[in-house]
Order: structure tokens, then C-alpha cells, then sequence
């Protein structure tokens, strides 16, 4: 059966002696990014986290990777293609096994035979047309490739906790705007009596003062409760006792302002610092080996066998077995057809990596520049509404502004500084999605084609 196009120019995979051939996807990808990237003087390492400056955050990070479910699971995926690759290797040895036994006869007039024998069987497939060489070496690329899946599931978990952690600290800080915003409606309501009892303002305002502390209360007994679903949320995903991280998250506070890091330009250039984009290629790599596998069915297998036994008397076998696929009802071509099928879908699965890629980090780069500005935006909110808000209260204070009005530029202010909350979250989660995005500094290591 032929292969198809995209598949011709990676078979160069004839036999041990030759490397494996890294497909070329990127042809697919522009020579640049579309979004500007950022400029920054330190390089993307997986020490990164370190150097953002939260001691609390690093702390979670490092329980995460100690105690995480998923990044275990990760861990006994990759002790599992291990011991399969281990398993494919051995069929490429003979196979000897021994067998010892003793027996003691005893008849009615007292005779007494006793028995003694040893067997030793071995066997030998010789791989000829390369089955069980090419089984072995698709075993170790799979092998490689969930090594390189760990590193994806550290990268990913370690943004996930991130964004956990920015965003409890971010509901931390929503949640101090609301316990200030409530203690300011209470002293509103205290002003407010006084002034109704002096006649200077009229009663609806106490019944309006109150309406407003009741729902402050409401709005920050729910901002607590949704502070502490993200710490339960942050607990479940680092895999350790609620008691252990609220223990962590009681110390420290505020958002961390993320370590900017400098990326390569050239979309070519980050994808081999991509987990998923190697993971992909070796899964690739495997799939060709599995394809040269089932064409090798077609073909004559010889196995050399022979057995000693040693017993009163010796006698001893020896001789090769011709296997020859004469008629399995298409069976051996079906499987091939399948394996071809296989190695297409791995090499569409691969340049589709490598697209979502280039595509992810694009998107990171471009909300990250949306991110700044609007943090800058956020700042002048801030600033302005707090200006009008202090000339209201002064009027209201003198009688010239009704307590409507002084309520209605209180939650203006209060909205701004909880946009300019979430626009800190925000710049600091686009860095953490730039970070996955780009791999998260991770640099493949550098190993051998199997042989």
C-alpha cells in the first residue's frame, strides 16, 4: 500500500542504522508571530516561578508537583511505556526456560525408584525482515514521547495553579473593597440618623442609608464564600488538605506582579519548546515504526528452536520453523491498511500541535497587549472617580448633594477599584497563559534514535 504524501518525506526510517526524521510541520506556520512580542531581558526557564517573588505561591507550586493526582498519573504513565518498551526489547533475545524435577517410586515388595530429569527449551524468532527490531524501537518513541507528556503535565499544572492562586488573591482583595464599602455604608448610616434627628435631612434618607448597609452585607458575605471556593478549588488541584493551603494563604497578600520573560520571535523557534509539539512528533515517529511492523507480517518468520533433556538418558533437538502467511483472509493486509491510517491521523494530530501552538500564542500575546492598556485605563478610572466621589461626599456633607447621589458616586469609585483589581489579575494571568503557551521553559532533552 502506498503511503500518503505527507508521510513520504519522514521515511528515511529503513532500518537501525539510520536516525529517526523529525517531520517538518512548521512550513505550515508564518515566519513571525502575528502579535508583537513583548520585550523583556530575561529568558523563560522553569525556574521562572521562583522569581515572580511570592513566597507563598512558589510554596503551593511545589506542593502541587509533589502531591498533584494528575502529574502522578502522568508519572505511572510514563513507568508504564517504560516497562513495555523494556518488554519489546526482550523479543528481539531468545527465549530459554529450564525445568528441574525428582520423583521416588515405591512398590508393595519394597522396591524404591527414584527419577531424576532436566529440560532446557530455547527458542529464537530471527527478525528478519526487521518486526520485532522496528516493535522495539516504536515501544522506546513511546517510551519518550510520555516522558515528554510529564514535562506538559508539570507545565500545565503549574499555570493552573497559578491561576488559582492569582485568583483567590485577587477575590481577597474584591473582598477588602467590600468589607471597606460596608463599613463605609454603616458610618453613611450613622451621619444619616444624625441628620434626620437635626432636621437637616429627611427620613427617606435613614430608610435608603439602611437599604444600602443590608445589601453591602450581602455583597460581602458572597464575596467570602466565592474567596473560599477558590481556595477549595486551589486545594483540589494541588492535591493536599484544605487545613494546608488555607494555612499557606493566611500568610503573604495581594497580587504578585509577574516576571516579564523574553520569547522567540520565530514561531520555529518555540515550538521545539513545546511539550505537546514533541509529544505529538514522537507519537508520529511511533505510528511509522508500527506501519513497518505490519508490513513485515506479510512476510516469512524463522524461529530456531531446540530442546536438552537430561534423564537416564540424553537426548537433544535442534532445527529452524518456517512460518509462511499463506491465507489468513486478508487479515495481515487489513492490519497494514489500518497501521496506514494510523500514521496519517498521527501525522494530522501532529501538524494540528503545531497550528494550535502558533495559535495559542498569538492569543496570549494579543490579550496580553490588551492587558496592559487596560490596567493603564483602570488606573486613570481609578483616579477620576475618586475625585468626583470626594466632591459629592463634600456637598453632601454640606447639603447640597441629596444621599442618592453621594451613593451613586460611592459605588462608581468602588467599581473602578475593583476593575483595576481585575485588570492586575488579568495582565498577571495572560503572562501565565503566555508562559504555557511558550512551553513554559521547558528545553527537550537531547537523546539518541533508538536502535
Amino acid at each position: 500500500m502506498k503511503i500518503a504524501p505527507v508521510l513520504c518525506a519522514v521515511c528515511a526510517l529503513a532500518g537501525c542504522s539510520v536516525p529517526l526524521v523529525r517531520p517538518d510541520a512548521t512550513q505550515a506556520v508564518a515566519a513571525r508571530f502575528d502579535a508583537a512580542v513583548p520585550q523583556a531581558s530575561t529568558d523563560l526557564d522553569m525556574d521562572w516561578w521562583s522569581r515572580v517573588g511570592d513566597a507563598q505561591l512558589t510554596q503551593v507550586l511545589a506542593l502541587s508537583r509533589a502531591q498533584s493526582p494528575d502529574l502522578r498519573s502522568a508519572a505511572a504513565n510514563v513507568l508504564s511505556a517504560r516497562a513495555q518498551a523494556g518488554q519489546s526489547g526482550a523479543d528481539l533475545y531468545p527465549d530459554v526456560t529450564g525445568t528441574l524435577s525428582a520423583s521416588v517410586d515405591e512398590t508393595e515388595l519394597g522396591g524404591r525408584t527414584e527419577t531424576r530429569s532436566a529440560l532446557l527449551d530455547a527458542s529464537w524468532e530471527i527478525d528478519l525482515f526487521g518486526k520485532l527490531r522496528n516493535s522495539a524501537r516504536a515501544a522506546k518513541v513511546r517510551a519518550r514521547a510520555e516522558d515528554v507528556a510529564y514535562a506538559g503535565s508539570y507545565v500545565s499544572l503549574a499555570a493552573e495553579v497559578a491561576n488559582g492562586y492569582a485568583e483567590y488573591r485577587a477575590c481577597k482583595l474584591v473582598e477588602a473593597e467590600y468589607r471597606n464599602a460596608l463599613r463605609s455604608q454603616q458610618e453613611t448610616l450613622t451621619a444619616t440618623r444624625s441628620l434626620v434627628d437635626a432636621g437637616l435631612s429627611a427620613s427617606p434618607d435613614l430608610s435608603l442609608a439602611r437599604a444600602n448597609v443590608a445589601n453591602a452585607q450581602i455583597t460581602f458575605t458572597s464575596q467570602q464564600a466565592d474567596c473560599k471556593v477558590a481556595a477549595q478549588d486551589l486545594s483540589r488541584v494541588v492535591g493536599v488538605s484544605q487545613a494546608q493551603i488555607d494555612t499557606i494563604l493566611a500568610k503573604g497578600g495581594g497580587l504578585p506582579s509577574a516576571k516579564t520573560f523574553r520569547i522567540a520571535s520565530v514561531p520555529a523557534d518555540m515550538l521545539r519548546q513545546r511539550p505537546d509539539v514533541i509529544e505529538a512528533e514522537q507519537r508520529f515517529a511511533a505510528a511509522l515504526l508500527d506501519l513497518k511492523v505490519a508490513r513485515a507480517n506479510l512476510y516469512p518468520s524463522l524461529t530456531l528452536s531446540g530442546s536438552v533433556t537430561q534423564s537416564d538418558s540424553k537426548s537433544w533437538s535442534f532445527g529452524p520453523a518456517l512460518s509462511l502467511p499463506i491465507f489468513d483472509g486478508g487479515a495481515a493486509r487489513a492490519s497494514v491498511g489500518v497501521a496506514n491510517a494510523d500514521a496519517l491521523s498521527a501525522a494530522e494530530s501532529y501538524r494540528s500541535t503545531v497550528l494550535t501552538a502558533v495559535s495559542e500564542v498569538d492569543g496570549a500575546l494579543t490579550r496580553l497587549a490588551a492587558a496592559r492598556a487596560n490596567l493603564a485605563s483602570a488606573e486613570t478610572l481609578v483616579q477620576q472617580y475618586q475625585t468626583y466621589f470626594e466632591a459629592v461626599d463634600e456637598d453632601w456633607r454640606a447639603g447640597g448633594a441629596s444621599l442618592l447621589d453621594r451613593e451613586d458616586a460611592r459605588r462608581q469609585v468602588q467599581s473602578a477599584r475593583i476593575t483595576r483589581i481585575s485588570q492586575r489579575e488579568a495582565l498577571l494571568v495572560q503572562w501565565i497563559t503566555l508562559y504555557k503557551a511558550v512551553g513554559g521553559g521547558w528545553v527537550p532533552p537531547t537523546a539518541a534514535a533508538p536502535s
